[in-house]
């Protein structure tokens, strides 16, 4: 540990403008004063030392082996292992639930097989997403190519290319791309992997529906492509419609049922970017369908799914006088996901609706101000943090990943509602983010909701890297 001084606790605007911070709980009074947001004050006692454990760790292994302290055999090997540490502990275990098969097929298989590869590809990737270190993305670079060309080799025979080992392979490349790749509309690699791993299922008929892993991974794959068509704006396949009636048998929950509807709004979304021309009384009528589905899914939903509220006083973290507090973070993803499709519904409504037709356009103005406001009751939890003195914490690492998944739909909140009020507390609560988190991206996002909010939400999605970070 090395001791860098005494910090100042004063909030980042003042320590930009050099004038003394009066540190007030409620929020700074110069900000307050100045018209600026203010994202709280840091707690410098976690700022006093920096841990120099892994720089000490190579220092003693160069030595051991009579290389110097920055060698890249060093770093590289450092950084294979501490990757894939990170990326099973925070995300495969701590974070998401479509991974719950990895762990036993990768003790299965063979440590320099094509499964192997894909770990160390995605696990390098996760982690240059988290910390958006260069020498990371080129490190993950070389690994995906490797992971690659060992996939492509066994893909040439049949009784290998038919396994769950394979199928898990496709979609751990896909999940690299989703975090390297931003660009989903022009980029082929986007639905690549996804639209391989389809054509894998189809040629070896039942084989992945017949066992728990396939269906599991086929599962996924159906969630996944739905989502990689959404974001690119094209249409479902034939091939998943195919793939979701083989699996209807056998799988069945809330977020199945409510994929089901999402394929629907896809098509949707495609065929009015695709044929502009086509009848606006039409495009509102399946929108005000499909949103109808989502309300009635919602009312089916048990008390597991339902939130409890509770009342909080004035507090910058807070919009309104009370927020939501789910089972967990995967119900309030799940919930949010609602919101946020029948947001994008709701604004279609709004746009191709008839004005002689105010009832559907009122109702659609309505739902939006109820669903923006429970997205924004949603995230006031995940940001609560606060050290042992009762000042505003740093976010812990889950903390970090779950506020990614809530970037988009403070976003799309932020952009459809009327109130000025509630767009302001998006790019706080995202303000907040960037620093607490430090995550950049949020910053970058709130920027965009203030000067270019315009801007589509499935491009911020696939910016923020929300696809990979699905609970």
């Amino acid at each position: 540990m090395v001791f860098l001084g005494k910090p100042s606790s004063d909030c980042l605007p003042c320590r930009k403008r050099t004038l003394r911070c009066d540190l007030h709980r409620s929020g700074c009074g110069q900000c307050k004063r100045a018209k600026l947001l203010c994202h709280g004050y840091r707690n410098p006692d976690e700022l006093i030392v920096r841990d120099e454990t892994m720089q000490t760790k190579q220092k003693a292994l160069a030595r051991r082996a009579g290389l110097s302290s920055s060698s890249p055999q060093t770093l590289q090997l450092s950084w294979d292992v501490r990757a894939r540490g990170v990326f099973f502990s925070d995300y495969v275990f701590g974070f998401s639930r479509s991974c719950d098969v990895l762990a036993p097929l990768l003790e299965q298989a063979p440590a320099t097989g094509h499964l192997a590869a894909s770990v160390d590809a995605v696990s390098v990737a996760f982690m240059s997403f988290r910390t958006n270190a260069p020498l990371l993305r080129q490190l993950a670079k070389e690994k995906y190519v490797t992971a690659l060309q060992k996939l492509g080799q066994a893909l040439r025979f049949h009784e290998v290319s038919a396994t769950d080992e394979t199928l898990q392979s496709v979609l751990l490349l896909d999940l690299y791309e989703k975090l390297v790749n931003k660009d989903p509309v022009s980029s082929v690699a986007w639905m690549s992997h996804v639209v391989g791993a389809i054509s894998l299922i189809k040629s070896c008929g039942d084989r992945f529906i017949a066992t728990q892993t396939g269906r599991r991974l086929a599962t996924r794959l159906a969630m996944t492509l739905a989502i990689s068509c959404g974001a690119a704006r094209l249409r479902i396949p034939d091939a998943l419609i195919s793939l979701r009636k083989d699996l209807s048998s056998c799988v069945g929950d809330t977020k199945w049922d409510f994929t089901a509807i999402v394929v629907d709004v896809v098509n949707l979304q495609a065929d009015n970017a695709s044929f502009p021309t086509s009848s606006s009384v039409e495009i509102a009528g399946r929108a005000k369908e499909l949103d109808a589905q989502l309300e009635s899914l919602e009312t089916t939903l048990s008390t597991f799914w339902a939130p409890r509220s509770v009342s909080m006083s004035a507090h910058p973290l807070l919009f309104g006088s009370t927020y939501d507090i789910y089972q967990d973070h995967f119900v309030t993803q799940v919930r949010n996901a609602f919101r946020t499709v029948r947001l994008m519904l709701n604004s279609i409504i709004q746009k191709h609706c008839p004005p002689e037709l105010s009832i559907p356009r009122n109702d659609a103005t309505e739902a939006i101000k109820v669903l923006s406001e429970q997205i924004c009751a949603a995230v006031t939890p995940f940001i609560l943090s606060e050290d042992r003195q009762g000042n505003e914490a740093r976010f812990s690492s889950l903390q970090t990943l779950q506020c990614y998944t809530l970037i988009p739909p403070l976003y799309i909140a932020g952009q459809l509602s009327s109130s000025h009020a509630l767009r302001e507390w998006a790019m706080h609560i995202m303000n907040h983010m960037a620093e607490a988190g430090r995550m950049k991206i949020a910053k970058d996002v709130a920027n965009i909701l203030r000067f270019t909010p315009e801007v589509d939400y499935w491009q911020i999605y696939s910016m923020v890297g929300c696809y990979a970070l699905a609970a």
